[in-house]
């Protein structure tokens, strides 16, 4: 799907954008919102493909699959920037605070009931330096997601409950190699996930993956 079929809700300072999606394993239905200024989600999601997946028989053995080629890849990026051809390439700054006006955030939530797994990817959306885009997953043992930048540079950054909690797994890794972050805790531990994806340099990411189960 595209931003044209969601259903626009608010006013342009902050419009929401609403859009609700089965689960693949029954009939309870979910909710995926965009938020932020009107100008700045068509900005960044005009061309952008979305897909959401939720399926309450995902398991963490099937996430921990999923991921597999993604990890192989991330290992080799990460290998790739240990040769310390540019050491600037391992001392980013950590990016700024987020403001409401260069944010736009996405949640998936329940129209009634408990949290499930979920899969989402968003493919060719700008990110301009400075901006991030966060996506607010269900409660989850375990989760993991990547970015691909087709331009620019953009990283990505894992935190918990909320757009300003702490950050437990972040990956800053230059241009256009692929970044990957991860978190798998015990039961009856159960997390929100909030990926944000930070442009480090303006830029189209090529592609956001995100599981959680």
């Amino acid at each position: 799907m595209n931003l044209e079929d969601f259903e626009r809700r608010g006013g342009k300072d902050h419009a929401r954008f609403v859009t609700q999606v089965r689960d693949v394993s029954g009939d309870e239905a979910y909710e995926l919102t965009l938020a932020a200024p009107e100008a700045l989600i068509r900005r960044v999601l005009a061309d952008a493909t979305i897909e959401l997946t939720i399926d309450s028989a995902r398991t963490q053995d099937t996430l921990v699959r999923e991921a597999e080629d993604l990890r192989a890849e991330h290992r080799r990026a990460m290998w790739t920037v240990a040769g310390l051809e540019k050491v600037t390439d391992l001392l980013k700054p950590p990016p700024p605070s987020p403001q409401p006006e260069n944010s736009v955030l996405a949640a998936v939530r329940p129209v009634s009931g408990e949290g499930t797994p979920f899969a989402v990817s968003i493919s060719t959306f700008a990110v301009p330096a400075g901006a991030s885009f966060f996506f607010f997953g269900s409660w989850v043992f375990g989760t993991f997601g990547s970015v691909l930048p087709r331009s620019g540079d953009q990283d990505l950054f894992l935190h918990l409950f909320g757009a300003t909690g702490p950050v437990v797994s972040a990956s800053a890794l230059p241009l256009t190699l692929l970044d990957a972050v991860s978190l798998v805790l015990p039961p009856p531990f159960p997390f929100v996930p909030v990926f944000r994806i930070f442009g480090f340099t303006t830029g189209v990411c090529g592609n956001f993956t995100a599981f959680g189960a």
